[in-house]
């Protein structure tokens, strides 16, 4: 079974990169999912930046938590955010609001979301 310690770092990680190049170069992800840079696009990067940074905050400093209710909710918060990010990008690329780069960010989103479910329900009753 894989180790939340793992999963969260890992987690971590992918967060506080995706929040340094939305905050150094959003272009990067605008030119990944194929988006129009404009004002708006960059207020929204920035401000998506900061809840990365949240993200990767809390998935780093829970890693060596031990199994309780507090990391079952973080699991639980992170299974649902995951699998919202994904099913939100499969929608807005078949929609055509996104290009194809965005399959790389729902791939990610689903494996953390299985990953987390997994780690939350073999501890459900625990």
């Amino acid at each position: 079974m894989i180790k939340f310690k793992i999963v969260s770092v890992i987690t971590s990680v992918i967060a506080l990169t995706l929040c340094l190049v939305l905050l150094i170069a959003p272009e990067v992800i605008f030119m990944l999912f194929n988006i129009d840079e404009n004002s708006s696009a960059f207020f929204i990067g920035r401000r998506t930046a900061m809840l990365f940074l949240g993200i990767s905050v809390i998935t780093w400093v829970a890693r060596n938590a031990p199994h309780s209710d507090s990391r079952q909710a973080v699991c639980l918060g992170l299974v649902i955010s995951m699998l919202s990010l994904a099913l939100l990008g499969t929608i807005e690329y078949l929609r055509g609001f996104s290009g194809l780069g965005i399959s790389l960010a729902v791939i990610t989103e689903t494996i953390l979301a299985v990953l987390y479910f997994k780690i939350w329900f073999s501890c459900k009753n625990a």
